[in-house]
């Protein structure tokens, strides 16, 4: 995969899909118990940020460009954690620059083989090999104005994973946002690791350089659900 595949506008607007035969009880179950923990929950999990930013300072020139447009320019890098077989960290963790090149969609759950970052960065192993196996997890780093425009993850059903992100660098209240719904801003905690329903809109924007988060997909089962419910933070 190239680094720098310009996509098109609007190869990333997949089509919803709801299709009630393949729902099961246990996707119901599974979607009621990540449902009751509200949009913004945070785990027992808690990055070494300054462990971090020592093991990613090796990948520093192996950014690239995350989903570049041909029509606008977004200031916002990617590294990749988990990505396609034969991929490496260098390129693009982006569904839709994958869809460019392979011309099929590609799934979450296909993104699934480690990289060097993956298998570097110590600081990370806890957290990523409770869920493992993974599907497409990276590392964004925003720039000033690095933004998402605002989207929903992952609305049909059923879906085939759900999110966990971490917040590793620069992100504090007056240096980065992420905005839920129309106007509530998350409060984060640095190195923090949190359940979001991303299947709300939400929107992002950094104002400082170097604004690093993580995004880990984790694969919609039974067994990952429960992993959430036996590490939250604030149990009983």
């Amino acid at each position: 995969m190239a680094k720098n595949i310009i996509v098109p506008p609007g190869i990333s607007q997949r089509p919803v899909q709801y299709d009630s035969s393949q729902v099961s009880l246990e996707t119901v179950a599974n979607e009621l118990a990540l449902l009751q923990l509200g949009d913004f929950e945070a785990l027992d999990f808690k990055i070494d940020v300054k462990q971090f930013m020592s093991e990613i300072q090796q990948y520093s020139n192996d950014w690239v460009d995350y989903l570049p447009r041909p029509n606008a320019f977004n200031n916002r890098k990617s590294l990749t954690i988990t990505n396609l077989p034969g991929k490496t960290h260098k390129d693009s963790p982006s569904q839709a620059q994958a869809y460019v090149e392979l011309g099929r969609p590609v799934t979450e759950l296909e993104f699934n083989q480690p990289t060097d970052v993956y298998n570097s960065c110590d600081s990370l192993k806890p957290l990523l090999k409770t869920f493992s196996p993974l599907g497409r997890t990276f590392l964004i780093n925003a720039g000033v104005g690095g933004h998402f425009v605002p989207h929903r993850d992952h609305p049909s059903m059923p879906r085939q994973s759900f999110r966990l992100a971490a917040f590793l660098n620069n992100c504090g209240p007056m240096e980065y946002d992420w905005i839920a719904e129309t106007d509530k801003k998350l409060q984060i905690e640095m190195g923090r690791v949190y359940y979001i329903n991303t299947r709300k809109t939400h929107r992002t924007i950094s104002w400082t350089p170097d604004s690093i988060h993580l995004i880990i997909n984790v694969p919609m089962n039974s067994d990952n659900v429960a992993k959430v419910l036996y590490h939250l933070k604030q149990r009983h």
